[in-house]
Formats: C-alpha cells, structure tokens, sequence
C-alpha cells in the first residue's frame, strides 16, 4: 500500500510542474500579420534619386522635410523644394536649418494615404522625387484581457502541495506513534 501511495503522490506532484505550460489563448505562434508601425513614430513618407534622397514626416500639423546628398549624406542647405499632393496642396517649403525645410500642411492630419510630389532645385541640380505619407488612423486603447487560467493552475498546484505536506505528517505521526508505543515498556 506504501508504493502504491507513493507513486500517486509523486504522480500528482509532477503532473502539477507542467500546469504553467498549457494551451492558452491571446497569442498567435504562426503566420503573423505584419506588425503596426510604432505608435510614438511620426507617419513618414520618403524617396530618393540618383542626386537626392528626402524624408518627410509629419510634426503635429507642419510637414518637415530633410534633403541630403544620396552619394555623399551631406544636408542640401541651398535647395528649393516645391511639394504638391494632388489638387489640395501646393506650396514651397522653407528652410530652417541645413537640409530641413518646413510647410504647414493641416490636410495631413487626417487618416489616409497622401500621394507626394517633391520638386527639388539645387544649384545647378533639379529632380522630381515622388512618395506616399501614409497617416494611420488613431489606435484604440486595447482591452486587458485577465487570463484567470495561469492562477487556477498555481491554486490547484497549492493545493495539492498541501494535501502531500498533511499527508506526509500524518505519516510521520502514524511512525512516531508506532515507534513510542514500542519502544515503552509496558
């Protein structure tokens, strides 16, 4: 009855060690969509040619542009950049320091795909670059979902700790009692 006893009592205690590895939901370990760009980045549209490469992005309401050299990455300070989006916007974007120019552009603030066209005049340079500013609709908050599974395993895995801690003092105390009754004499 002993290894009887025994082998159930380890049979519970190491079923319970694998309680935290079961199947649960909320996760996906297959063939995921491709990731959301990062809420805290700025939408962004970019282009480049064999002379220029550009990076706009938006900042609240104003478009800011950055225009480098594509061989050498050195800012173009002496640029004009002319930005057109269809029939919405059309205007001339203004420096503000070496390679970045600015425009307000508050028809950039809502959801949508933009269709840009940059004219770029350099010195003796000039390049028409097109990109695509891709503003993504707000992301709502996401609802926490408590998984109530992983604390059900650890109280059922607490319990049956318990129940073979009392089980092995009653033991013991069977044996103690055993031993002191033998060993008085009567």
């Amino acid at each position: 009855m002993t290894a009887v006893f025994r082998t159930i009592c380890l049979s519970l205690a190491l079923s319970t060690l694998s309680w935290g590895a079961w199947a649960h939901g909320g996760e996906d370990h297959g063939d995921a969509a491709e990731p959301v760009a990062s809420v805290g980045m700025a939408p962004r549209a970019s282009a480049q040619t064999e002379d220029f490469e550009l990076v706009a992005h938006m900042q609240g309401n104003t478009l800011i542009v950055t225009l480098d050299r594509f061989a050498t990455n050195a800012p173009v300070s002496d640029a004009q950049i002319e930005v057109e989006s269809g029939s919405a916007l059309k205007a001339i974007a203004k420096p503000i320091a070496p390679g970045i120019y600015t425009l307000q552009a508050p028809l950039f603030i809502a959801p949508g795909s933009y269709p840009l066209t940059f004219s770029v005049e350099a010195g003796n340079t000039s390049d028409l670059l097109a990109a695509t500013l891709d503003i993504a609709a707000p992301a709502h908050d996401a609802v926490h979902v408590r998984n109530s599974g992983k604390w059900v395993a650890w109280a059922v895995s607490a319990v049956v700790l318990i129940f073979g801690l009392a089980l092995v003092l009653l033991r013991r105390r069977k044996r103690i009692r055993q031993h002191l009754s033998t060993s008085i004499p009567t």
